[in-house]
C-alpha cells in the first residue's frame, strides 16, 4: 500500500517489484456490488492489484487486523518512471486496478477519464470530514470525485528559536511574535535583514530561495491552465522582485534546496526558517537537527498552501476496480484507520475531527514540548485546492528554472525570463494558448 510521505518518492526499487500481501477483514461476507457503505466491497475474497511508487507499507500489517479476506498485489515503480509505465497499461487488462498518485501529478489522471467514479462507493458522506483541499484535487473538471487522499499535507514554517531570539529578541516561548515576525512578505523582508544586520552576515533568515516560492505556488488563487490558456497569477510574478532582492541583498544562503547545505542549516543556528510541509517535521527536521532538536517551533506564515501527499484511485474497468475505489474511500475516511496513522505514523490525516482528538493534548520534544496540530489545523482549512491542473508539475520546473533562478540571481531581465518561460511551456504543450 502506497501510503507514503513525498519525500520518499526518488529512493525506491526497482521497476516490477511486486509484494503479495494479505489484508484482513471483519464482519460479514458482502456482494461484490457498489454500495454506499465505504467498507461494504471489502469483505469477500479477491486481490487488488496496486501500482506505487515507494516501499513504504506499515499500514500494510495494520489492515490486515481489518480485512482479512482481501490481498494485495503491490507494484512498486520508481518515481521518475511511475507515469511512463502507467500510462502505457491503464485501464487495459495489463494495468493495476488501484493507483496511488503523487501530488505532483494527481491532476493528469484526475482529468484523465481513466478513474472510477467514487459516489457509488459513498464517498460524499463518508468524506465529509475531510479538508476541502484534499478533495477539490482528486475532483475531475466534471465534479466527480475520482481520487482521494488519505493525509493532508499543510505547510508552514519552521523557526529556530536560538536565532529569533538571539537576532530578534523573540523568546521562545512567544510563538504570536514569531508569527508577527512572518505574517507578510514585506514582514519577511524585514526580519531577513534584522537578521543579517544584527548577525554581521552570519545567519539568515532563510537557506534558499524555496523558502519564498514554495509557498506562492501553493498559495495561488489561479491555476497554470485555464480555458486552455496559461495563466500566470499576479503573486507569481509578485514574488519574483522579493527573490531577486533576498538573493543581491545577501538575505539567504542561496542554497538549493534539499541538498546538504541546505540541510546543515538545520542543526548549525545559521538558518532561521525552513518551509517545510507537516510531514517534514519527522522526515526531515528530526533527521538533520542534532544539537538544535527542542529549540525549534512552528508558525503558519504569511500564506496557506500544501507540499506533497498521495491520493488514492480505482482504474475504471479494471477486474477489481470495486474493491480497488472502496478501498480508497476506507483508507481515506474510515476514522479507526485514521486515528491510527495519526498516531502511529506521525501523519497529519485528511479526517479533521481525527486531527483534532489524536492532537488534542500533543506535545513534540523536536518542537520544545509545541503542539502543532492547531497550527497544521488552521493551515489545512485555508489551503486553496482548485488551483491545480494537469500541467503543474513540469510548468512549476520550467517555473523556477527558466525564471527564478536566473532572474532572482540576476542573470536575466524579468522580460526575458518570462519570454523564455512561456516559449518553453509552448513547446510542451503545443495546445495550450501562451500570449
Amino acid at each position: 500500500m502506497n501510503l507514503a510521505k513525498n519525500w520518499k518518492s526518488f529512493a525506491l526499487v526497482a521497476a516490477g517489484a511486486l509484494a503479495v500481501v494479505s489484508l484482513a477483514a471483519c464482519g460479514k461476507s458482502a456482494s461484490g456490488t457498489k454500495s454506499s457503505d465505504a467498507s461494504a466491497n471489502l469483505n469477500k475474497k479477491q486481490t487488488i492489484t496496486l501500482w506505487t511508487f515507494t516501499t513504504e507499507q506499515p499500514q500494510i500489517d495494520e489492515l490486515k487486523k481489518l480485512k482479512p479476506n482481501l490481498t494485495i498485489k503491490q507494484v512498486v515503480i520508481p518515481y521518475a518512471d511511475f507515469q511512463t509505465k502507467l500510462d502505457q497499461v491503464i485501464g487495459t487488462s495489463k494495468g493495476p486496478d488501484m493507483v496511488a498518485l503523487d501530488a505532483g501529478f494527481v491532476e493528469k489522471y484526475v482529468e484523465s477519464g481513466k478513474l472510477t467514479d467514487l459516489a457509488s462507493y459513498g464517498v460524499s458522506s463518508a468524506a465529509k470530514d475531510n479538508y476541502k483541499y484534499t478533495l477539490d484535487m482528486g475532483k475531475n473538471a466534471k465534479g466527480q470525485q475520482v481520487a482521494i487522499s488519505y493525509q493532508a499535507a499543510p505547510g508552514a514554517y519552521y523557526y529556530n528559536t536560538n536565532v529569533f531570539q538571539k537576532y530578534l529578541g523573540i523568546a521562545p516561548s512567544d510563538t504570536k511574535a514569531a508569527q508577527a515576525a512572518l505574517s507578510s512578505w514585506s514582514q519577511i523582508e524585514k526580519t531577513a535583514q534584522t537578521i543579517k544586520d544584527k548577525s554581521g552576515g552570519k545567519a539568515y533568515l532563510f537557506s534558499s530561495l524555496e523558502e519564498i516560492y514554495n509557498p506562492v505556488i501553493g498559495a495561488r488563487k489561479t491555476g497554470w491552465v485555464k480555458d486552455n490558456k496559461l495563466k500566470i497569477d499576479s503573486t507569481m510574478t509578485d514574488s519574483l522582485d522579493l527573490m531577486k532582492d533576498f538573493v543581491s541583498k545577501g538575505l539567504t544562503q542561496n542554497t538549493t534546496a534539499q541538498s546538504a547545505d541546505w540541510f546543515a542549516g538545520m542543526s548549525n543556528n545559521t538558518v532561521g526558517t525552513y518551509a517545510l510541509p507537516s510531514w517534514g517535521l519527522f522526515y526531515w527536521l528530526k533527521d538533520y537537527s542534532k544539537g538544535t532538536a527542542g529549540d525549534w517551533r512552528v508558525t503558519a506564515g504569511p500564506v496557506s498552501y500544501s507540499w506533497g501527499g498521495t491520493w488514492l484511485a480505482g482504474v475504471k474497468g479494471a477486474k477489481n476496480s470495486d474493491a480497488a475505489s472502496a478501498l480508497s474511500v476506507y483508507l481515506s475516511t474510515d476514522k479507526t484507520f485514521q486515528t491510527w496513522e495519526a498516531k502511529t505514523q506521525n501523519d497529519f490525516v485528511s479526517v479533521k475531527t481525527v486531527n483534532d482528538t489524536v492532537g488534542k493534548d500533543a506535545s513534540v520534544s523536536l518542537l520544545g514540548g509545541q503542539n502543532p496540530y492547531p497550527i497544521f489545523s488552521n493551515v489545512a482549512k485555508n489551503i486553496n485546492g482548485k488551483n491545480q491542473t494537469q500541467y503543474d508539475q513540469n510548468i512549476q520546473s520550467l517555473w523556477i528554472n527558466d525564471v527564478v533562478n536566473p532572474y532572482a540571481n540576476g542573470k536575466i531581465t524579468k522580460d526575458k525570463a518570462l519570454k523564455n518561460f512561456k516559449n518553453d511551456v509552448k513547446s510542451a504543450y503545443p495546445a495550450l494558448s501562451v500570449d
